[in-house]
């Protein structure tokens, strides 16, 4: 079973990296004119006037791409770490509880973005009159609490473990 969680989250890694580029390159080719496609997107929204407010939301999604793609594959190459661990009995390890600590700064780093997305989302809604969805997730600003928590937690574990080997 950890094997194939292992082989799911790199397959996860790479659809991360191939899936986000190939977001940032399509709105790019938007946002740019690229072979005439962004003249193709923008002639079909109306008004015209609008066209400049989602030209730089395109712009900031693409903008904000690169960090989350990073944060994404921070958190998974990490989570497969301690998965590998977990399959030979490492859980409790230092080296673990750091992994928890990148993973948590990865999921603040996410739900900064988020917020980033958030206000940008807002502002083409008010400058467009068209609602560009977003709605605050608490889901991202809970977990980093709990992961920096359970880093602590692993952190712990691991010193503990040391002392009783040191003892038996």
């Amino acid at each position: 079973m950890f094997s194939a969680i292992t082989i799911s989250l790199r397959i996860a890694n790479w659809l991360n990296w191939f899936f986000g580029a190939l977001l940032m390159v399509t709105l790019s080719a938007i946002v740019g004119d690229w072979a005439g496609l962004g003249a193709m997107v923008f002639t079909r929204i109306e008004p015209a006037s609008t066209h400049n407010a989602i030209r730089g939301y395109l712009f900031a999604m693409v903008l904000m791409m690169p960090p989350v793609m990073v944060a994404v594959h921070w958190i998974l190459t990490r989570l497969a770490a301690l998965v590998r661990d977990a399959a030979v009995g490492h859980a409790l390890t230092d080296a673990n509880a750091a992994r928890l600590r990148a993973i948590a700064w990865a999921t603040l780093a996410i739900a900064i973005v988020d917020l980033c997305f958030g206000w940008v989302s807002v502002a083409t809604s008010k400058a467009t009159g068209e609602y560009f969805g977003w709605s605050l997730s608490l889901t991202g600003w809970i977990a980093v609490p709990l992961l920096f928590v359970l880093a602590h937690v692993f952190r712990e574990g691991a010193a503990m473990r040391a002392d009783l080997e040191g003892t038996v």
